[in-house]
């Protein structure tokens, strides 16, 4: 076969710029390589020179779609190659892209910026009522403000590709490829568990590991998929540090990123985020934004028009109660004002049935905890009565702890056993304003002793969550996450075990209570192993606050104060009161455990077993931290020493502005 006649410069397109279907370009000091290969530092080979066939041939041997370096990688599974191939492809993508339209970004900001006004999708304006009337003229159909055509998985080629600029920064703060095939391998199993107990559908429904949603988000080229990739590294990882902050800069606070569909469901993966890693008031604000974009685009009336619409929706206004109920704050969106129809619970899964309708109730919690008066019991009652009337629709036995425990679906169980912590810390807090009240008070009695029997079921649940599989937990941040709650029941029942019951007779000397005082060495060893050896973590602040506790109550002499650090909330200080108005148990530790007398050690305890102390009634609780004015007592602790999250002061500058 005769050799083709070497290709024009300029005309025709070398083997590899014609196998990326982009323009093959010379520069013009004659030289003899296209830019696309200089720059990619690969031979530039004329279509039709023997070089071509050799390198044709070459081609054919190996996959034309998967880059050098993971041929050499014979130990990869096909899945592995595939999302090393498609991140590989989507940097090129982006790269040409910067390089092809180097300033279409700025003009089409500068040209959107004056030709785009705003436009509000919602019919509820007084004058859209008047123009959209019946009597008036032909009323339009609500439509939902999302442009979901933006975010088609597969972009087309041929066009410029949107964002490229963010989409290069969010490829920067990507691990290696090594890195991600460990996470995909070893630290991703959360991801099924999350979808099943909690409907966050990331991504799409086929995506049923994290694997095959990071090709999806590779392919796809949608940078808040990205972003929700790497805030799901951060989730596997545990190092938010790295991966949170491009996801602020560059998606957050864009509007048009943040409002689309992918950007919502980023937004709720960026307050799990933040909770996680000890920055609640971020979370808070995060879904306060989240939510507003959702009602700007009229969602919260139109979000049943398409499942995707319903879910994202029930995502949002779940995660804003529960974030308002866990940092005592306000919710943001008002029941009265939204469509919160859900359907019988034979047209969807018995967990997303009971999941919405707890939601909503959530609510009815919230309020009790937030209003200015104390909640009479008759309505404490009516809602602790709906949330049973809810959950008993679901399968006969569901929530049934026997039941739950011969499941042998790992990732069923789990779901199960969610519902179950969400009962059980919903009732718990429902009741906590009765527990805190003193003797004689109007139902007091009935609701301490409804608030400790949920706390204890809330700890058994959690316990199962994690007794069930340790190793799995250890690396699960919906279980991480459960400790919070897991704390907040441990305090109320170790406060019952300290004598907070005011109807007890001082003068007597109960026997103690074994169960309570293993639920709570339980899930102190369970706490401690879940925050891997990070005492800065979750679950080891939640660790050090219950241990603090315990140690306080055993070791402070009279007149003495320590202070422990409340995940979230920063500094509580302990004092024990020096009157002789208390009184100290006799007959030692709870086990026989030696006390201690000094006031400024904590006690030592074996790593696999907590013993409980003695206890005094005459502890006395004060509170310093970013929710109160500070007490000038304690001006000299700086929020590196004390706070949760150790970032609380200084998230607001001097301005009051929200800082980066």
């Amino acid at each position: 076969m005769p050799a083709a006649k070497r290709m024009r410069k300029g005309t025709h397109s070398c083997v590899s710029c014609r196998r990326r279907k982009v323009r093959c370009i010379f520069p013009a000091n004659n030289s003899t390589k296209c830019i696309h290969c200089i720059r990619r530092g690969s031979p530039c080979v004329p279509q039709g020179s023997e070089e071509f066939d050799l390198h044709h041939d070459s081609n054919r041997s190996s996959s034309p779609t998967v880059p050098a370096t993971t041929r050499n990688l014979p130990t990869l599974s096909d899945a592995s190659v595939h999302v090393i191939g498609a991140l590989a492809q989507l940097k090129e993508r982006v790269e040409l892209s910067l390089e092809r339209d180097q300033q279409y970004a700025a003009g089409a900001a500068a040209t959107s910026a004056v030709a785009d006004p705003d436009t509000v999708q919602s019919g509820c304006a007084p004058i859209m009522k008047l123009l959209n009337h019946e009597l008036i003229g032909q009323p339009q159909p609500t439509t939902p403000g999302i442009p979901l055509r933006r975010d088609s998985a597969y972009p087309r080629s041929a066009q410029h590709m949107e964002h490229a600029e963010v989409l290069h920064g969010l490829c920067l703060a990507l691990p290696s490829e090594s890195e991600m095939i460990e996470i995909f391998h070893r630290r991703s199993h959360w991801w099924q568990t999350w979808r099943e107990s909690f409907a966050l559908g990331w991504g799409e429904e086929n995506d049923s590991d994290l694997q095959s949603f990071a090709i999806r988000a590779f392919r796809a080229g949608h940078p808040c998929l990205l972003a929700i990739l790497l805030l799901c590294f951060a989730f596997s990882t545990g190092d938010f540090g790295r991966y949170l902050r491009p996801v602020e800069q560059l998606i957050l606070h864009d509007d048009n990123l943040a409002g689309s569909r992918y950007g919502l469901q980023c937004l709720m993966a960026l307050g799990l985020c933040y909770m996680s890693c000890l920055k609640p008031r971020r979370a808070w604000i995060a879904y306060r934004r989240a939510n507003t974009l959702a009602q700007l685009a009229g969602i919260h009336q139109t979000h049943r028009n398409t499942e995707l619409l319903d879910s994202l929706f029930w995502q949002l206004f779940g995660a804003d109660r529960w974030v308002s109920l866990m940092i005592g704050l306000p919710y943001s969106v008002p029941e009265n004002l939204c469509d919160l129809y859900i359907p019988p619970v034979k047209e969807m899964t018995p967990i997303t049935f009971h999941a919405r309708h707890l939601c909503v109730l959530t609510g009815r919690v919230i309020d009790c905890l937030q209003i200015n008066k104390v909640p009479t019991l008759s309505s404490v009652i009516r809602t602790d009565e709906q949330i049973d009337e809810v959950t008993s629709q679901l399968p006969a036995g569901y929530l049934d702890m026997e039941q739950i425990s011969h499941c042998q679906d790992v990732h069923e169980r789990h779901a199960r056993l969610y519902r179950l912590t969400n009962i059980h810390q919903l009732k718990a807090h429902l009741y906590l304003p009765f527990f805190l009240q003193s003797s004689g008070t109007s139902g007091q009695e009935h609701g301490r002793a409804s608030c400790v029997k949920n706390a204890r079921s809330l700890l058994e649940a959690y316990l199962c969550l994690y007794e069930s599989d340790p190793a799995t937990a250890r690396i699960d941040n919906s279980v991480k996450l459960t400790g919070f709650s897991a704390l907040t029941a441990a305090v109320i029942v170790f406060l019952h075990l300290l004598g907070r019951d005011a109807l007890r007779e001082k003068t007597s000397n109960p026997d103690p209570d074994w169960s309570d005082q293993s639920l709570i060495n339980r899930t102190l060893s369970a706490l401690e192993d879940c925050a891997e050896g990070q005492p800065s973590s979750l679950s080891g602040q939640c660790r050090t606050a219950l241990e603090g506790l315990i140690s306080s109550s055993q070791s402070l002499v009279k007149g003495a104060s320590r202070q422990i650090a409340v995940p979230y909330f920063g500094i509580v200080t302990v004092n024990r009161r020096c009157d002789d108005n208390g009184m100290e148990r006799e007959g030692g530790s709870w086990q026989d455990f030696p006390t201690s007398g000094d006031g400024s050690n904590p006690i030592t305890t074996d790593a696999d077993r907590y013993i409980l102390p003695v206890s005094f009634d005459d502890l006395l609780f004060s509170y310093v931290g970013p929710w109160v004015d500070p007490n000038p007592i304690y001006a000299d602790l700086t929020s590196d020493a004390m706070d949760v999250g150790l970032t609380w002061a200084s998230e607001f500058n001097p301005s009051g502005a929200f800082g980066e």
